[in-house]
């Protein structure tokens, strides 16, 4: 009886890391999918048409040439991320593909902390945006994609995260920029229902420090809100060829009050043809 139960409880736990391989196969193929895809977009061809001569501006003063070829941007990061107000912050490492003739990304980070090793995938790839989280990369937490605030809260990512993509300010034709005043730009993208816009504030020098929305998606208990969303930016450095800030936050005011949840720094900085 003994050994019989034995080998009953051996063969679930190998159909038990059967499955867990499998479920880890899958989501990390998943990413290497989404990474290819963005890796494979179309570089920049040519400066557009009829942009703001503040934008031109500031391109110019991060370093982006005229005729730059970029095609995509890939980063590392450093820092910690908080999930909820009170809790714990999270250190993480991250790994990041954006592009620059297109709408895209990918922020591929490791999390170590109480809970476990937890993988995060968040991305905007080939017009579809999700989200997705699992304990060993095997044990799913989060899967959100597909829907039209999905696209709006990644959209709106990518647009404030042009502090790290300054080719794009000149290279990308799916965004459609308007001055508010000499140190504000507000920068669109989409059409529809979908579409979305983040404020861009530049300082005394012009350079941008600031991004905020007014009404970006948020989830809280399986609910989505628009919410207040706000980002900051400075430590302006010199890499690659391109002027970039190193230190970032993000967060949310809920209920009048400043909730951080990320705070981060660029280990690593480079624009690819």
């Amino acid at each position: 009886m003994a050994a019989t139960i034995g080998l009953g409880f051996a063969s679930v736990a190998v159909a038990g890391l059967a499955v867990g391989m499998l479920a880890r196969r899958h989501f990390l193929g998943r990413i290497k999918d989404i990474k290819r895809s963005l890796e494979s977009s179309r570089a920049a061809s040519g400066r557009r048409p009829g942009l703001p001569p503040a934008v031109i501006a500031l391109a110019s003063r991060l370093g982006v040439p005229a005729s730059s070829r970029g095609r995509i941007v890939r980063m590392t990061q450093r820092g910690e991320m908080c999930f909820r107000p009170g809790a714990k912050p999270m250190p993480f490492t991250a790994e990041q593909v954006i592009t620059v003739g297109q709408i895209g990304f990918l922020w591929h980070a490791h999390f170590c902390g109480a809970g476990g090793f937890m993988q995060v995938a968040d991305y905007l790839a080939d017009g579809e945006a999700g989200l997705e989280a699992a304990l060993l990369a095997a044990i799913p937490l989060a899967r959100l994609r597909g829907s039209d605030a999905m696209f709006r809260g990644e959209a709106m990512r990518y647009l404030a995260e042009l502090i790290w993509n300054p080719d794009a300010l000149l290279f990308n034709d799916q965004l459609a920029w308007r001055v508010i005043d000499e140190r504000t730009l507000a920068v669109g993208a989409g059409e529809g229902t979908p579409r979305c816009e983040v404020r861009l504030t530049l300082d005394e020098a012009g350079d941008m420090i600031g991004m905020a929305a007014d009404d970006r998606p948020r989830l809280e208990g399986g609910k989505v809100t628009s919410c207040h969303w706000f980002g900051r930016a400075g430590t302006y450095q010199s890499i690659g060829g391109r002027r970039i800030p190193i230190c970032a936050e993000v967060g949310w005011i809920l209920n009048g009050v400043e909730f951080v949840y990320w705070r981060g720094r660029v280990e690593s900085w480079r624009v690819e043809a």
